[in-house]
This record gives structure tokens, sequence and C-alpha cells, in this order.
């Protein structure tokens, strides 16, 4: 294959995913296809598996609960585990199980050529209050929706690192 054969292909493919993504909902997909396959990485805990995208208008959510102290406490992220143990101490004896922790990445448009990505760990207290245990965002401009399609899974990549 030539050169310039290839880049007519690679011209006619985005042409079709461009249009694929506009007037199909193809966005939509795109979004939940990303964070069901994040969910699978990131967010199944010991009782949530198989985790769908839920959508609430413009944005697009997928999220999980862990309702056990002692398996989250399990996890890698060493500052996690810190402000879990802290809360333990906070509550302790039969009152720390009852601390839930809720893992929830999300991503939504804002407007048309802009796109949000963010993730949240927080944490039910046992007085049903939720405190923020951890957040991060990111967003990112586009003139083209193959931007978004190329750049949408690196996006939720960096929000994930809190997980």
């Amino acid at each position: 294959m030539t050169k310039i054969d290839k880049e007519k292909l690679t011209q006619e493919l985005n042409s079709k995913n461009r249009e694929w993504l506009i007037e199909s909902d193809g966005v939509s997909a795109l979004f939940i296809h990303n964070l069901e396959n994040f969910a699978y990485r990131y967010l199944e805990t010991s009782t949530d598996k198989g985790i769908k995208c839920v959508v609430d208008g413009d944005v697009f959510r997928v999220q999980s609960c862990e309702p056990s102290i002692l398996e989250a406490l399990k996890w890698d992220n060493s500052e996690l585990k810190k402000s879990l143990i802290d809360l333990c101490k906070k509550y302790p004896g039969k009152a720390s199980g009852e601390l839930r922790v809720n893992l929830c990445l999300e991503t939504k448009m804002l407007g048309e050529q802009k796109n949000e990505c963010s993730a949240h760990i927080t944490c039910l207290l046992p007085s049903g209050e939720s405190t923020i245990l951890f957040e991060k965002t990111t967003s990112m401009s586009f003139d083209d929706p193959i931007e978004l399609r190329n750049k949408h899974a690196a996006l939720l990549e960096e929000v994930s690192v809190i997980f």
C-alpha cells in the first residue's frame, strides 16, 4: 500500500467515523462503552460486578460501592488507605463497619466541543453523611469529534489514577 493510498483510506475511515459520531448517537455509545470498560477495570468491588453506565441527562456515570471497609483497606492507593484508617479511628469498633466507600467515574459534554471527565471516591459515614476522600477532574476542547473519540479513554485514564 502506497503512502497516498494509506492517507486516502485514513481520510475515508475518519469521515465515516465522524459521520457516525455526529448523526447516530455515536458520542453516547462511545461514552457508554468507555465508561463500562473502565468500570470493569477500576470500579468493581466485592459486591458490585458487571457495572452498567447510567445516563442522567447529559451526564454518563458508572459507580460502585464497597460495603466492607476491610476490603477497601486492601486497595493499592496508599493515600486512600491512610484516609480510611483515619476514618476508622474516628469511628472505632462497630461504627467503622458501617463505613461504605463509593467510587464514581463520569463524563459529560460541556457545550458542543468540550468534554469533562471526573472521578470521585466518597465515604458514607455512620451518620448518613457523605465525605469526599478524593476527586479529580479533567477536560478537553476539540474541533473534530474524531479528536474526542481518540482521546476520551485517555481522559478517563487520567482521572482514574485516584482508584
